[in-house]
């Protein structure tokens, strides 16, 4: 037991420094006063916002942080080097990096929550979008949340550990369907390979998760439900980081106005979500 632990801290002692050092990163003030610098982002994989294809990254996010940076040497003459140190498979995972190391950046469609506020800084948001309630194709279609309990009557909810999903489907399991079954997921991935195979299971995303499923032509429908209000999307920070300031000038509504930044979408999401993703 005793050389047990001994090997065991060893290897962590070893580990470690690899480990920190794949999340290392400069904060905006040496960035600015030295005129160059190095932004680290960890990301979470999400069709259409952030992804390696091929060997290189696409998406919405990827394309906004390319303008970020375009807008950091025009307003502040500093050269700053986006480096895509990671990707985190679990999404709980994901949240906790980026809580906890300074002078990254995560990166996904991480919403903008007053209680993970309390424990991270996040950007403006980059996009606002619907949560959208999904099914095995094969499964009866709901037409209203009170008819919950009857027309998915045996059905398990499925929902990501650590995001919003699990307050909503917490909420509606109480007000329609007490006695609702709710497992969890790592990650989106996992969720939308079980709706495929499995016509007893329904799961509540985001509408930006829906996004592969539909340029996979997965066997998976999206019911015409009104789960209330849409919800912002932010990049994610540590509380120790500076970056936040930076990202606050150039993440404008302007911006969001723009042509470029409408040219973005539809060239990451397709034209036909111009009007469901904001």
């Amino acid at each position: 037991m005793k050389y047990s632990s001994l090997l065991l801290l060893l290897l962590c002692s070893v580990f470690s420094p690899l480990y920190s050092q794949k999340y290392t990163g400069d904060s905006w003030s040496k960035v600015k006063s030295k005129g160059s610098g190095t932004l680290t982002i960890v990301y979470y994989d999400q069709a259409g916002l952030i992804q390696n294809v091929n060997g290189k990254m696409k998406g919405v996010c990827v394309d906004i942080l390319s303008d970020f940076a375009e807008y950091v040497k025009t307003k502040h003459g500093a050269n700053l080097t986006l480096n895509y140190a990671g990707q985190e498979q679990e999404f709980s995972s994901f949240l906790k990096i980026a809580q906890t190391t300074p002078n990254i950046l995560g990166v996904t469609n991480t919403s903008i929550t007053e209680e993970r506020k309390k424990i991270m800084k996040f950007s403006p948001p980059y996009m606002t979008t619907q949560l959208v309630l999904l099914t095995n194709q094969q499964a009866p279609t709901l037409a209203k949340l009170e008819d919950l309990s009857k027309t998915f009557n045996g059905f398990t909810a499925e929902v990501i550990t650590g995001s919003t999903h699990v307050k909503y489907v917490d909420k509606i399991k109480k007000q329609y369907y007490p006695t609702l079954n709710v497992v969890y997921a790592t990650s989106s991935e996992s969720v939308i390979k079980h709706l495929t195979s499995n016509a007893k299971v329904f799961s509540i995303l985001d509408f930006t998760e829906y996004v592969g499923v539909v340029r996979k032509k997965l066997p998976v429908k999206r019911h015409d439900i009104d789960l209330g209000n849409a919800e912002e999307l932010g990049f994610i920070m540590a509380k120790q980081t500076d970056w936040d300031e930076v990202w606050n000038e150039f993440l404008t509504t302007d911006y969001r106005k723009s042509v470029r930044y409408k040219k973005i979408i539809a060239d990451n999401l397709g034209s036909t979500f111009l009007n469901l993703v904001r």
